[in-house]
């Protein structure tokens, strides 16, 4: 929703059928009202114009400079949440609930891809999965800790798929790491098979 509304900021970079996607979303999904969609309108330049300034500083570190760009997306999604009645928050509630089981279908999918393209066998296949369910909690968890700022989420995020990636060579062997390897160059970073 939030990335939705803030798409607006950047309507004239969205091709035509994107914007009739995000309006439709918009009016039937969350069905905001004009007051809403003005105020978010507002919101949203207030924003841009912030993140402007933001980016012409060149006077401070890229650590605070980065520190600084996550406050101003954390308050932007913050005032957006708050334009929201309890049942458009609801509604995007739902909606979550419905990507998250997408993804999980997806997820499986690709794992079932996984196993034919490498030829993994029964075992390798579970130790996988376990590997990915265990992954996703702690993200979870990091996602969830309120005591870290981004910065130190995303390195702790780093390092969990760096340590994903040792765990692999302990599951796959050399034959199967190699095609791997050669099957992410082959498709493009978007429609990635293997993660």
């Amino acid at each position: 929703m939030v990335m939705i509304l803030v798409a607006q900021a950047q309507e004239k970079k969205l091709p035509e059928h994107q914007k009739e996607y995000r309006d439709k979303f918009l009016t039937e999904k969350l069905k905001l009202s004009d007051e809403q969609k003005q105020k978010a309108k507002i919101l949203n330049e207030e924003y841009r114009k912030k993140m402007t300034e933001l980016r012409k500083k060149d006077d401070i570190l890229v650590k605070d400079w980065k520190q600084q760009m996550m406050e101003l997306n954390k308050k932007h999604r913050e005032d957006i949440r708050g334009l929201l009645s309890k049942e458009q928050k609801e509604q995007i509630e739902k909606i979550k609930t419905e990507r998250k089981k997408m993804a999980e279908i997806d997820a499986n999918a690709r794992m079932e891809k996984m196993k034919l393209l490498l030829d993994l066998n029964n075992e390798q296949t579970e130790k996988l999965k376990r590997q990915r369910s265990e992954m996703i909690e702690k993200m979870k968890d990091i996602n969830e800790n309120n005591s870290i700022d981004m910065m130190k989420k995303r390195e702790e995020m780093k390092l969990l798929m760096e340590k994903r990636n040792e765990n692999m060579k302990s599951i796959l062997t050399e034959d199967q790491l190699k095609k791997m390897q050669e099957l992410r160059k082959q498709i493009p970073r978007k429609r990635r098979v293997l993660s």
